[in-house]
């Protein structure tokens, strides 16, 4: 059984009298990569900052890195061993690469080397320019860099791939599946859904501040077992809604049928239309299911 690095019942957290988390239960384990999904207001930052006692919030039991948490406030031996990747980072503008990694590497007892962090970053190119300077995706990759400083058992990332580029991006899904065999627990929020589909062990969909699904993403899958059907066909609209299992049909530049029964529905399309082309069916994607579940909201 694997060490749980992050347990929470019952988390409340807001702003004010506005309430944003309600009665939130979450684990993180090491080696686990934890996303957490929601639309834009859903609580995602909230539950990170109320994780690192950033904002005020009540909790029924809350343990970090082995330690119970009673408030705020987070022991010097805790925060040496958290790193933190907030969507709204900022470095010195005036500092160069380099230096903004060595200052801030000197706040921990066990620091990766500047050589290290510049390799993971991909900015050896760019050491000696002045953060100020650098493109929306090299200043997230520095970023990047300073939350893993300290050599993190438990690394928080808030949409980490923004302003990257493709390439970049897949090099960050290299780095957190490096990570995640180093047995670092993680805890991921992104709109790229493609991202969680591919990073996650385990995925948290928040909406209207609660939980409302928490699992792999196969069983989430699985859970909603529709599949797509792609393809061009001569049959009307009316037709394709008569066929079984159709849950949805709508048509851009193919024809997607939607299906709870996929068999049946193909074996009714084909004998209806035999002349159907560009036949293509697939499972529905993480986005399918994220979208069933928030009541179509992305």
């Amino acid at each position: 059984m694997k060490t749980l690095l992050a347990e929470m019942q019952q988390l409340n957290a807001g702003y004010g009298s506005q309430a944003v988390l309600e009665n939130v239960n979450l684990t993180i384990a090491a080696g686990e990569v934890v996303a957490v999904l929601g639309i834009n207001g859903a609580g995602k930052t909230t539950l990170i900052k109320s994780l690192l006692g950033l904002m005020p919030y009540q909790c029924e039991h809350f343990s970090l890195l082995g330690y119970q948490q009673h408030d705020q406030r987070r022991a010097a031996n805790i925060k040496q061993q958290l790193g933190v990747m907030l969507q709204l980072g900022s470095v010195s503008a005036t500092l160069t690469v380099a230096e903004q990694l060595l200052v801030f590497r000197h706040y921990y007892a066990n620091p990766k080397s500047l050589a290290e962090l510049l390799e993971i970053a991909d900015l050896e190119a760019v050491q000696h320019h002045r953060c100020g300077d650098l493109s929306a995706g090299q200043q997230q990759r520095l970023l990047l860099a300073l939350a893993l400083c300290g050599n993190p058992r438990l690394l928080f990332l808030d949409e980490p791939t923004v302003g990257m580029d493709i390439h970049a991006r897949r090099r960050l899904w290299q780095q957190i599946a490096e990570l995640r065999q180093q047995q670092v627990g993680m805890l991921l929020t992104t709109h790229y859904l493609e991202e969680a589909e591919q990073l996650a062990d385990r995925v948290v969909v928040l909406h209207q501040g609660r939980v409302i699904a928490n699992d792999s993403v196969s069983s989430l899958k699985s859970r909603l077992n529709y599949q797509r059907i792609r393809c061009r066909s001569s049959l009307s609209q009316q037709q394709l809604w008569q066929l079984p299992g159709v849950v949805d049909v709508s048509s851009e530049r193919l024809l997607t049928i939607t299906s709870k029964s996929a068999p049946d529905t193909l074996r009714a399309l084909l004998n209806q239309d035999p002349d159907l082309q560009d036949l293509d069916v697939q499972m529905l994607s993480l986005e399918h299911i994220f979208l069933h579940l928030t009541g179509g909201q992305a």
